[in-house]
């Protein structure tokens, strides 16, 4: 953990006033691309930081499809919602690439929580800013049209991307997008191919790569006038 701390702005944050008695029981779990590391209605007895990789945070409706609310990266909490009353997961934790986990008894978390001001400040924020973008999801369901949606969700990603020499890569595909929007892979592909045609993005089987960001910018402002 203390590597992990020291490589990642986000996860000093939360960790750097966390008790030695605390720090020495965090313990590393890893999952392979594909795997479902959390079930909708789990009960988990354990908190979780990303330390490694991308997971999405998703659920089932009644129609059977996959509706993706959130996308997890490095430093983001698994399990905050559920843990402090051993609730059962809401939404299914799919590792989208190969992922690694620092994982915390409850007990040992709860501990956590009333030792340290700095995590239990953290922890708040974070809840806080967990239920401010479901809504602003919702609402931008609502008001945006999809186009815009796709365009603000992959200028979201670019800071997570990988830089190369002709643009910055995402790791997602199409059929991802279409689980992320709940719309199907079709609606997708046509405005996916609407942007590679205008040179903004690039497409391979796993990965989008975004050629233009400033582009793809103005794209989501055109697109909300």
């Amino acid at each position: 953990m203390i590597n992990y701390m020291e490589q990642h702005d986000k996860i000093y944050t939360m960790m750097k006033q966390c008790p030695y008695e605390i720090l020495r029981e965090w313990k590393l779990t890893k999952f392979e691309a594909g795997t479902v590391m959390f079930s909708q209605g789990d009960v988990q007895d354990n908190f979780y930081i990303l330390v490694e990789g991308v997971a999405d945070i998703s659920v089932i409706g009644e129609n059977g499809k996959k509706y993706v609310q959130s996308t997890y990266h490095k430093g983001d909490m698994i399990g905050e919602l559920e843990i402090v009353d051993r609730l059962p997961f809401i939404s299914n934790v799919e590792a989208v690439t190969d992922v690694k986990l620092m994982g915390l008894k409850r007990e040992h978390f709860l501990k956590w929580l009333q030792l340290d001001r700095n995590f239990n400040e953290y922890f708040i924020r974070s809840i806080l800013k967990l239920q401010y973008d479901i809504l602003k999801k919702e609402g931008d369901n609502n008001l945006y049209p999809l186009h815009d949606r796709v365009c603000s969700y992959l200028l979201r990603c670019v800071p997570h991307g990988q830089k190369r020499a002709d643009g910055i890569v995402i790791q997602i595909d199409k059929q991802q997008l279409s689980r992320q929007f709940a719309v199907t892979p079709r609606s997708i592909n046509r405005i996916l191919s609407e942007l590679k045609k205008q040179r903004i993005i690039d497409l391979n089987k796993h990965e989008i790569m975004i050629l233009d960001p400033m582009q793809l910018q103005l794209e989501e402002r055109n697109s909300r006038s």
